[in-house]
C-alpha cells in the first residue's frame, strides 16, 4: 500500500510541476501582450499628435497663401488644398504629399535611431 501511495505522490508531484510551468508561461505571455498593447496605444497617440500638427500647419499655409493672393486661380488652389488637407487630416503622410505637390514644401521628420 505504501508503494502505491509513493507512486501516487510522485505522479501527482510531476503534474503540479507541469501546471506551475504552464502557469508561469501564461503569466509571461500575458505580460508581453499587455506590453505590446500599451506600446501600440502609445504609437497611435504619437501618430495622432503628428497628424494633428501637420494638419494645422497645412491649413495655416493654405490660409496664408489664400490671404496673400490676389489671383482667383491661386485662391481656388488654396481652397482645394484646404479641402484635401481636411479630407486627409488623419493621414500625416498624405498631408506631406499634398504640401509637396501643391506648394513645393518638403516636410522632413526625424527618424528614431
Amino acid at each position: 500500500m505504501s508503494a502505491l501511495l509513493l507512486l501516487a505522490y510522485l505522479f501527482g508531484r510531476g503534474k503540479v510541476a507541469n501546471l506551475k510551468t504552464q502557469l508561469q508561461m501564461s503569466k509571461d505571455l500575458y505580460k508581453k501582450e499587455v506590453e505590446a498593447i500599451n506600446n501600440a496605444a502609445e504609437k497611435k497617440g504619437e501618430l495622432q499628435s503628428q497628424a494633428n500638427y501637420k494638419y494645422k500647419k497645412a491649413l495655416e499655409i493654405a490660409h496664408k497663401t489664400a490671404m496673400e493672393s490676389n489671383d482667383y486661380a491661386e485662391l481656388q488652389k488654396a481652397e482645394r488644398v484646404r479641402q484635401l488637407v481636411e479630407e486627409n487630416k488623419e493621414n500625416p503622410d498624405k498631408i506631406d504629399e499634398i504640401l509637396a505637390k501643391e506648394f513645393g514644401i518638403l516636410v522632413m521628420t526625424p527618424k528614431d535611431d
